[in-house]
């Protein structure tokens, strides 16, 4: 199923079933924004995210903006904010990671180990890798794990408290996967989604057969769409 496919689905379903949660969903995105933002990521975008954004703008932010799973459509320009904003928060905690491995490494104690666990055949021990070093993650295929956020993460979609599902423009097979952010910790497990996609059509099939997705479940509140986290479901 495509994304012009689910997404016509969530507008009906949410149209029947939750009005207040059809009446947040923003119209299309700028053009000129989409083809920036396409042209700024040195993998382009997958398809089907450029797609999403031609036909709705995420949602409002509002109770019930919430249209996939625990989490609420980012408009466009939000996202790039929201974007940024991450990047400068990882930069500076970042930059303090690294200032305090380089004390560490230029310590008399760090060398004096050194020394004594130099192997006999005058080999020298690796070096240790820098805890922020974002060039060596952005050449990584996507999927691969960061521990941090980087410029190919873009967020498409915020839980209100701080975490962000993103999609991950860097090369590779898996390009266009979509991942979890949490504060703090970047991608700490493998992407959710392959593409946005199978996102839209998750949450699709969830909405219409009441069946769990992303360990949530669905109710309709007052014509809102409301996700409850089910672990293990």
């Amino acid at each position: 199923m495509g994304v012009e496919e689910s997404w016509a689905g969530l507008a009906r379903w949410l149209s029947a079933n939750a009005p207040e949660t059809a009446g947040a969903v923003r119209p299309p995105a700028a053009e000129p924004l989409i083809r920036l933002l396409e042209g700024d990521a040195p993998n382009g975008w997958p398809a089907g995210l450029s797609i999403l954004y031609r036909l709705a703008d995420g949602a409002e932010r509002s109770p019930a903006g919430y249209i996939y799973p625990r989490y609420r459509p980012l408009p466009l320009e939000e996202a790039e904010r929201t974007r940024h904003m991450l990047l400068g928060i990882e930069a500076q905690v970042g930059a303090a990671a690294n200032a305090e491995f380089e004390r560490e490494q230029n310590s008399p104690l760090y060398r004096n180990l050194r020394a004594v666990h130099q192997p006999g055949g005058g080999v020298p021990l690796p070096e240790p890798q820098k805890p922020y070093d974002p060039a060596k993650a952005e050449a990584d295929d996507a999927g691969t794990r960061a521990s941090f956020f980087i410029p190919p993460f873009l967020p498409i979609a915020e839980d209100g408290s701080g975490d962000f599902l993103f999609v991950d423009l860097r090369g590779g097979s898996q390009h266009g996967c979509v991942g979890e952010y949490f504060k703090g910790e970047a991608d700490w497990r493998p992407a959710i989604w392959p593409s946005v996609d199978v996102l839209l059509e998750d949450t699709l099939t969830s909405l219409k057969t009441g069946r769990p997705v992303f360990s949530s479940k669905h109710s309709v509140v007052n014509g809102t769409l409301t996700w409850e986290y089910a672990p293990g479901a």
